[in-house]
């Protein structure tokens, strides 16, 4: 069976890069900000939705019913994403809040397996679990972060958000991959995006949570966040779901923890031990491996 007839080619990897080193930045940002969850959450959807209204307003008369309800179910998912990672990140380390996060391949496939009916193949779990163990050598070789804060509930709660961060990551690609095979990546994008601030900005009211008021940098870095791991970092994995199914996107993630290691060590000078090159280095083998299983045969 042969590529997809309008396969873009060159052009995959490249957007598939750039988006792993965009999500990259995002627990950086997010620990930047001086905001509740919900508020950091509703801004960064905001801001998507507005940059991506040309492409997602014209769109919405001509959506299917089951494109309607599609893009409602993952802009809640996205939008539960978001309110759990950004509190587990303020819960516990930022390392073990985004390694638990990148467990998102695990749901993922499990997800695929179960709406499919078939069991994913040996070479997509060989690659998954040697990513996996990747991660956790990069995991335990790093230091604690001393600046970590003790919120409420400590490391346990913010572990248990991050972990359901994850799947609700997971069930935001799924549902996403089923779009996109009718809806452009742009308009998909921001009809998500749409339904996930309604949401989280309705939520966030609800708890009387302050919206407005934050200092500049707090802002700087939800542009950034907008810019980056929204616009660059989700919009391309959106993309790419037209021709990479929804388990090796999310397999991509794991390639967080490696990217956010880099950046640091590019922009603060925070050099990677060995561990972490080890852990990076199983990391990448995995996902060659398990990619694999989607190459045209």
């Amino acid at each position: 069976m042969g590529p997809h007839p309008d396969h873009p080619g060159w052009r995959l990897p490249v957007v598939l890069t750039a988006a792993v080193l965009a999500i990259s930045a995002s627990a950086v940002l997010v620990r930047g900000m001086e905001a509740e969850p919900l508020a950091i959450a509703a801004w960064r959807t905001t801001g998507a939705t507005l940059l991506l209204g040309p492409a997602w307003i014209p769109s919405m008369g001509r959506l299917a019913p089951r494109d309607r309800l599609g893009v409602l179910f993952a802009g809640a998912c996205l939008g539960a994403h978001f309110a759990t990672w950004f509190a587990s990140l303020q819960r516990t380390t930022v390392l073990r809040s985004t390694l638990l996060v990148c467990t998102t391949p695990l749901w993922a496939g499990l997800l695929e397996a179960a709406q499919t009916g078939h069991r994913p193949r040996p070479r997509f779990l060989a690659g998954l679990a040697l990513a996996l163990a990747g991660v956790g050598a990069m995991a335990l070789s790093a230091a604690p972060d001393p600046a970590a804060p003790a919120g409420l509930g400590g490391p346990w709660l913010g572990d248990a958000l991050a972990i359901a961060g994850a799947i609700l990551a997971a069930l935001y690609l799924r549902v996403s991959q089923s779009v996109r095979q009718r809806v452009g990546a742009s308009a998909t994008m921001g009809l998500v995006c749409a339904s996930a601030a309604a949401l989280l900005w309705g939520l966030a009211l609800g708890r009387h949570e302050a919206m407005t008021g934050f200092p500049p940098t707090t802002w700087l870095c939800l542009l950034g966040a907008v810019l980056g791991p929204q616009l660059v970092g989700h919009q391309g994995f959106t993309w790419a779901l037209r021709w990479v199914p929804a388990s090796t996107v999310a397999l991509l993630v794991l390639l967080e923890p490696l990217g956010a290691a880099a950046l640091a060590a590019l922009f603060l000078g925070e050099v990677p031990g060995v561990g972490v090159g080890v852990g990076g280095a199983l990391a990448v083998g995995g996902l060659v491996v398990a990619i694999e299983r989607d190459a045209p045969r």
